[in-house]
């Protein structure tokens, strides 16, 4: 299962990170739903290890009203 550390940011301000395991890859585009909030991927990069990759979020307009 592949891994991740993620940032989800609304415009330039981090609003929430954490860690999180799919059942399967991460494309830059999709949408993920973390808490209450829907979050389009935008860039999926390796870390320095090659245990989990960065995941880098934003907000979707309606998450940004929740």
């Amino acid at each position: 299962m592949p891994a991740y550390r993620y940032v989800v940011r609304r415009g330039d301000e981090v609003v929430a990170t954490g860690h999180l395991t799919q059942e399967r890859p991460l494309e830059v585009g999709e949408t993920l739903t973390i808490g209450s909030r829907s979050a389009l991927v935008r860039s999926v990069e390796p870390t320095l290890h090659d245990l989990e990759m960065q995941l880098v979020m934003q907000l979707s307009h309606d998450g940004d009203s929740a």
